[in-house]
């Protein structure tokens, strides 16, 4: 475990975090509109492009309402997991693709938290290329067992929760099935043990907390609450359990 190595990775995925926030306000949208082109508080537009989504500027300028979350939050958030990584796998050849993921999470967590939804413009590009990027490196490292194995988990992970997602009134919807496919890949090349820890934990994590929330009276038992965080949270979690 070295202590440069943590530390790069921390700081590197903390440094891309800061910029999530504003990503993050422009897909949190209901499904099937448009990326937000506009303050909802004024209906002032924002800057168009990448350096719009990039901007770091966090209030509108007109009215100063807030664009997304807090900076530091995504930040911190970004940064902690991206430490918690480097920690657990090393210098692996597939540590990059594991922090780039993270990062994508944080910005997927955001999102579901504000409009309950994983965006496909965001998830379905990451399927498509993750099996590319591991193939690469299987390429490089001869670990083409263990992209076999990722491939075959990746394929029974999403059978079995699109399967989940169908169901009517279960509360886990296709986002929810489609990110825990593409978790699924990098459960799957560390193990069959992963795979059973990505299924198993966001439940666990998730779980405390709607009983907390029904407790205090804030949901009741027909709500729905947003998924993603637990199972992006369960899945960091999965990985460095399943590492060390």
């Amino acid at each position: 475990m070295s202590p440069l190595l943590i530390g790069t990775c921390a700081i590197a995925c903390g440094g891309a975090g800061l910029l999530l926030p504003r990503v993050a306000y422009r897909f949190a949208v209901p499904f099937g509109e448009p990326l937000r082109a506009a303050c909802a508080g004024c209906g002032v537009p924002l800057r168009p492009g990448v350096r719009g989504l990039l901007s770091v500027r966090l209030t509108c300028a007109a009215c100063a309402a807030r664009l997304g979350p807090p900076s530091w939050l995504t930040g911190v958030a970004a940064g902690l997991a991206g430490g918690l990584l480097a920690a657990a796998l090393g210098p692996a050849a597939v540590l990059p693709l594991y922090l780039a993921v993270a990062v994508l999470g944080v910005l997927l967590a955001a999102i579901d938290l504000a409009c309950r939804r994983l965006p496909d413009t965001l998830v379905l590009p990451a399927l498509a290329v993750t099996p590319v990027l591991f193939a690469i490196v299987a390429a490089g490292t001869g670990q083409w067992g263990d992209w076999l194995r990722a491939l075959l988990a990746c394929l029974v992970s999403g059978v079995v929760f699109v399967g989940m997602a169908l169901l009517p009134g279960g509360g886990y919807g296709m986002g929810d099935a489609k990110v825990s496919a593409l978790l699924s890949w990098y459960f799957g090349w560390l193990g069959w043990h992963a795979v059973l820890l990505g299924a198993l934990l966001p439940w666990l994590l998730n779980a405390p907390l709607l009983l907390a929330l029904l407790a205090s009276g804030r949901v009741g038992w027909k709500s729905q609450l947003p998924f993603g965080p637990a199972l992006l949270g369960g899945g960091l979690l999965a990985v460095c359990v399943a590492a060390w």
